[in-house]
């Protein structure tokens, strides 16, 4: 590991504030139905900072993988006048390919518990295409967003990103 790797991990253990970037994160790969053994599956986790961290983990004999929940400490949260986000990104590769299992970006710095849950059952099949989707906030009337070729049966509605941009373009001249 390079040194600026080595100072990079460290300096994410310094901070005043604990910054929340990805709950555990459960899942299954497969293609067609069949199982995935084996693959790598890749996550960066990222502050608006600067701070990120990356880790990784290989699905087993049946597809299904783990990884461990994730924060950092930062100074970022003390700043009045700082955005504050995170960043998610993991992906699956297998046979030099990249499949988007999760994208996301999320305001604040505290666990959310709907990206618990969608995290908590990232299942994909590599045969599905990406699309950009929309589930419940609870806290808000504004959904969450996220990018995947995962699919859940519950709360998970399909995004038309162009009516989505024309729909926002609309509202900005009304203005």
């Amino acid at each position: 590991m390079a040194l600026k790797d080595i100072f990079r991990k460290l300096s994410n253990h310094i901070g005043t504030h604990k910054v929340h970037l990805c709950p555990q994160v459960k899942g299954r790969l497969v293609n067609n139905g069949q199982p995935l053994a084996n693959i790598r599956i890749a996550r960066g986790l990222y502050y608006s900072d600067g701070k990120y961290t990356e880790d990784e983990c290989y699905t087993d004999s049946d597809g299904n993988f783990t990884m461990p929940e994730m924060s950092l400490r930062s100074s970022q949260p003390a700043l009045l006048i700082a955005e504050q986000f995170t960043s998610q990104r993991i992906f699956a590769h297998h046979n030099n390919n990249q499949y988007l299992l999760w994208a996301s970006r999320n305001s604040g710095i505290k666990p959310i518990k709907e990206f618990a849950i969608k995290l908590q059952s990232l299942h994909g099949d590599i045969k599905d295409d990406e699309v950009y989707f929309g589930f419940n906030n609870k806290e808000h009337t504004s959904p969450f967003k996220s990018l995947s070729i995962c699919r859940w049966e519950d709360d998970f509605y399909i995004i038309d990103p162009e009516a989505e941009f024309s729909k926002m373009a609309k509202g900005a001249l009304e203005e």
